[in-house]
């Protein structure tokens, strides 16, 4: 019977609070916080129906971001677990707070700097010894890419091959909007565009490999076949946890990241891009200081727009090869997610599901003690059991996969 305090009701933080109150005798107490509280109460009216008034959540509003806000709202609610849906730029703020209050903590994805391109788990990372002063247990990156995909490399390093040679990630949605719906990135505008113009990088031979960018014109991808899903095109670009998997899976050769993309998408994004609308620094506009890439997140679409008319599946998951009792061994671990099914369920898409389910599965774990210890952890860390994860996140409705290959698909060997 635990309280909790979960930070942000958007498509993700929809899909876990709906599977929150699936599970009353652990998340026995529902608190909510958003800057606004539109979604909130749609998705409290949703909960209250689902469970013929059983399971109530309570809103909180404010902007988590302002220190002395969060730790009078943490000293009022008491919560023994917080889970942050929210934006990554407070991931740091937070994390003090928790530690200040003795809160356990768990996000989605690393920390970004609003007023700088690109993302680290550094400086989470660095907190390790404080949290581990106070006996807390801070888990960062639990998502599903980052996360899901971290836990599938440490349950093939842990459960499945002796040795480890390369890790293929290839996250796909193959899923298709309304077709009034000319250009939506996958989750929250604006970091997901931050993030889609950064350098490729990836890891190869014991040093970090640099790839020109995504928006470039000769950008690396192949074509390739996903079960149940069909053809799409996986774009070479640079994604967070390849930070932290070559350091925690030993003698790595190499890892790689892959998106999908269709052409129709790049084409805008390039066009974005070369227009300035991609800029995070402020421009003035009628003696007004705006920020380009939160005027364009105001006009573009968000899953209330779409959600309901979303149609196939995601696909996600590694691609990794290493060697088994002295064999040559190649294994796909992977998820397939609907996003009409999903949206039935908790009025989320495919995307916002296997990004919530994981991070509800994470709190499970930690408040029924089945995931403990202290520090700050990143999800394929050694202490934590990938077994059991897994396992518990089938019960929570993620499935996976894992399905032997003869070798690579050849597109995964060819150097890039």
């Amino acid at each position: 019977m635990s309280k909790i305090l979960v930070i942000g009701c958007g498509n993700v933080g929809r899909v876990g609070l709906h599977k929150m109150a699936q599970y009353p005798k652990t998340f026995s107490e529902i608190h909510v916080v958003s800057r606004t509280t539109k979604n909130c109460e749609e998705v409290k009216a949703s909960i209250f129906k689902k469970t013929k008034g059983k399971v109530k959540i309570n809103i909180h509003q404010g902007d988590v971001g302002d220190k002395k806000f969060l730790l009078d709202l943490l000293k009022k609610v008491k919560p023994e677990l917080l889970l942050h849906f929210g934006l990554s730029y407070d991931n740091l703020v937070i994390m003090d707070a928790c530690l200040e209050l003795g809160i356990k903590y768990v996000d989605t994805c690393c920390y970004e700097d609003p007023k700088k391109y690109g993302f680290s788990y550094k400086l989470q990372l660095a907190q390790d010894k404080d949290f581990k002063k106070k006996g807390l247990l801070a888990v960062t990156g639990l998502g599903f890419a980052p996360g899901v995909t971290n836990i599938f490399s440490a349950y093939a390093r842990d459960y499945l091959f002796d040795k480890i040679d390369t890790i293929d990630i290839i996250d796909c949605n193959g899923g298709s909007k309304d077709k009034k719906i000319k250009f939506a990135p996958n989750f929250n505008p604006e970091i997901n565009l931050r993030e889609l113009i950064l350098p490729i990088h990836f890891w190869e031979n014991g040093k970090w490999q640099e790839r020109g960018r995504l928006i470039d014109e000769d950008a690396s991808y192949f074509e390739f076949d996903f079960p149940e899903t069909g053809k799409f095109t996986p774009y070479l670009m640079y994604h967070e946890e390849l930070e932290t998997l070559v350091t925690r899976i030993p003698g790595l050769k190499r890892a790689r990241f892959w998106m999908t993309f269709s052409k129709t998408y790049l084409s805008y994004l390039r066009v974005l891009y070369d227009v300035g609308m991609t800029r995070i620094d402020p421009v003035k506009y009628n003696n007004c200081e705006v920020v380009p890439v939160k005027f364009l997140k105001s006009l573009l679409p968000t899953g209330d727009d779409f959600n309901k008319g979303y149609k196939g599946k995601t696909i996600a998951g590694d691609i990794i090869s290493g060697i088994k009792d002295g064999k040559k061994k190649v294994v796909y671990m992977y998820n397939v997610t609907d996003h009409h099914k999903a949206f039935l369920e908790t009025g989320g898409n495919g995307i916002g599901y296997n990004t919530a389910v994981p991070a509800v599965t994470c709190a499970k774990l930690m408040l029924e003690g089945k995931w403990s210890g202290s520090g700050v952890k990143v999800p394929e860390d050694k202490s934590l059991d990938s077994k059991v994860f897994l396992e518990e996140m089938e019960n929570l409705g993620l499935t996976w996969v894992v399905k032997n290959l003869k070798d690579l698909p050849a597109p995964l060997k060819k150097n890039y």
